[in-house]
């Protein structure tokens, strides 16, 4: 129960955390002040959702695995998002960020493939769960008849 909270804390506060870094690129921020910060916080959410990622896939028994995962989709297309408007230079920072373009396009590269990967796991075990829950005609039949 503890490892469950702890996952899905952990992915509302990343997803928190990107939202606002992706509505504060979204001001006239100064790059003097924010630029380090936010680069620090891309780095960060980058290895952050990896990691859990990681630690979700060692616990697939868990009973919210589908929706862990379906938590952390949605909060790796947060980043995806955040990562793509900094590689198009839709921030008002976009000069400082030149040198690192190649290295986001990287990361953004990296997660694409990697919710690729999540979605699969998602519908893959949510074809799983549908099959569980089919009543075949001979248990309806032995159910009907008791």
């Amino acid at each position: 129960m503890l490892q469950k909270i702890v996952f899905q804390d952990n992915i509302y506060q990343l997803s928190r955390s990107i939202d606002t870094v992706y509505e504060g690129l979204m001001l006239d921020l100064s790059g003097e002040y924010f630029f380090d910060k936010t680069v620090d916080d891309l780095l960060f959410f980058d290895v952050s959702i990896q990691k859990i990622y990681r630690q979700i896939q060692a616990n697939e028994q868990l009973s919210l695995y589908i929706s862990l995962l379906q938590a952390l989709n949605s909060c790796q297309n947060r980043y995806i998002r955040l990562v793509e408007s900094v590689i198009q230079g839709k921030t008002a920072m976009k000069e400082e960020f030149v040198p690192l373009v190649g290295k986001l396009t990287g990361i953004a590269a990296l997660h694409g493939k990697l919710r690729s990967e999540m979605i699969m796991k998602i519908q893959k075990n949510d074809k799983n769960d549908d099959s569980r829950d089919i009543v075949s005609q001979n248990e309806l039949s032995e159910l009907l008849n008791f």
